[in-house]
């Protein structure tokens, strides 16, 4: 739901405000536009050399046992699963809901950890064009602000980002730093 500061409505204002709201949109989406926020990484077109849907499954989960831990890999994402990050031997799953946008979906939803999980994620197909790469980062989508990074480092021989996360969520790779100020 979009929120909006209370106003006295009048109806020049109310005018006033259904243009804005068409002119601008309100957006839940983690892939919706947005003004002067992070934009989420793309892939490099398929005639580039990216993969396809019809080359790679877009979905796995795996059952992670809590004395051992585990990891899951799917495209470019790796998520490590140490010992103990949940109490109960629990499902992950890693879900990549469209193959040209660097976005995930990591379950079971919501779940939180008592040892944080890592997450690496390579953008070596990534189109970066009009992005500074040393400023992408790894972040989670909240629905109340958009975009919340999370600290992380990046390798930039290898094109990966790492970062340690305390919740499952939507996460994405995204960059707010444009060569020129774009």
């Amino acid at each position: 739901m979009c929120r909006s500061k209370p106003f006295r409505f009048s109806a020049r204002a109310g005018l006033v405000g259904v243009l804005l709201a068409l002119a601008v949109g309100c957006s839940q989406s983690p892939v919706g536009p947005a003004t002067d926020a992070p934009v989420l990484l793309t892939r490099l077109s398929r005639a580039g050399g990216a993969l396809s849907a019809a080359e790679v499954n877009l979905y796995v989960e795996q059952l992670v046992p809590t004395q051992s831990g585990g990891r899951l890999e799917l495209l470019d994402v790796t998520l490590d699963i140490p010992p103990g990050a949940v109490a109960n031997d629990t499902v992950f799953s890693i879900f990549i809901p469209d193959d040209e946008l660097f976005y995930n979906e990591f379950g079971t939803s919501g779940l939180v950890f008592d040892v944080p999980v890592s997450v690496t994620m390579s953008y070596r197909n990534a189109d970066l064009t009009g992005i500074t790469e040393t400023s992408i980062r790894i972040a989670w989508y909240n629905a109340d602000i958009a975009w919340e990074p999370v600290d992380g480092t990046i390798d930039l021989v290898n094109k990966t980002v790492t970062a340690q996360l305390s919740h499952f969520s939507a996460y994405g790779l995204i960059s707010d730093a444009r060569p020129g100020g774009q």
